[in-house]
């Protein structure tokens, strides 16, 4: 992998502070990088990767900890042609460097973790002996409310703060990074934050970085795996939850004021991305929400 890695922009909610992922792992990714930390379990199966600038492979059991804008990519393992495995499946949490407060990781108390999050700038691999600690708390962190994933994630870079000696998965500390895609991604990152409440056209946002719609819709789709619409969905339910949570609205009004224009509409696409539909959330004591 010479090429310079694209920026991979992960969309985060307003009521999420990190991103779960928990299940089959996306084997069709290309070479990329992002703002985020990232953890990865690998539960079943074995892939092959490229971490930083070095070639390897992971199975059952082992853990990786990924540095902001680390450059990787896993895809399928050379013998699965050869050899019948369990699909490839396992845990990823992406979480920026500040999700619990700019200063929560300066404070005594988190020392240890504040040296591990920063020696995971060359990327960080876990074996067997780390991830039998840390199996408790991650596995099956998508399915526990809010609360409960924070203080597991916190128990996890815990333990994986006190491991010794820590294996580091590249040598080199700088890449070549891609200041074009990250330019183009904050333009429309800004953009749609800023008017997602009101109808957003394509052709508008294509504007902002001189492309034509279906040259930005593929290029979209390439850096965040997702389309425009779920983007806009996600941020707009991502809203209508703080409204319904914290302001105490009705669904109706949490339905116009986060941007969708059809009730129905709203409480299906709700439902679809919370795990319950909106009348069932504004009463729900645990708010225990599904990460996407």
């Amino acid at each position: 992998m010479t090429s310079a890695p694209s920026l991979r922009h992960i969309n985060p909610q307003k009521h999420c502070s990190f991103v779960i992922k928990e299940g089959p792992f996306d084997l069709h990714t290309s070479w990329h990088y992002h703002t985020e930390l990232e953890l990865m379990f690998f539960r079943k199966g074995k892939v092959s990767a490229m971490m930083g600038n070095s070639f390897t492979e992971f199975g059952e059991g082992e853990l990786v900890l990924l540095g902001r804008d680390f450059p990787h990519v896993i895809f399928e393992h050379s013998d699965s042609s050869k050899q019948k495995y369990h699909d490839p499946e396992g845990v990823v949490v992406q979480f920026r460097r500040d999700f619990a407060g700019k200063e929560f990781f300066q404070i005594p108390e988190m020392t240890k973790i504040a040296t591990l999050l920063s020696k995971a700038e060359n990327g960080l691999h876990f074996g067997a002996g780390a991830t039998t600690k840390v199996i408790p708390y991650i596995n099956g962190i998508s399915k526990r409310n809010s609360v409960r994933q924070l203080l597991d994630l916190l128990e996890v870079l815990m333990l994986l703060s006190e491991e010794k000696p820590l294996r580091v998965l590249a040598t080199k500390a700088q890449y070549n990074r891609s200041e074009l895609d990250e330019h183009r991604m904050q333009l429309v990152k800004e953009y749609i934050y800023k008017n997602f409440r009101n109808k957003i056209k394509l052709s508008e946002v294509a504007d902002l970085v001189s492309m034509t719609e279906t040259s930005f819709c593929r290029y979209y789709k390439k850096l965040t795996l997702k389309s425009m619409t779920q983007t806009l969905n996600e941020i707009r339910v991502s809203y209508a939850c703080e409204l319904l949570q914290k302001q105490h609205a009705s669904v109706t009004e949490a339905c116009y004021q986060s941007g969708f224009t059809s009730p129905t509409f709203f409480s299906r696409v709700f439902k679809k991305i919370v795990g319950m539909p909106p009348s069932a959330y504004k009463s729900y004591e645990g708010k225990s929400l599904v990460r996407w």
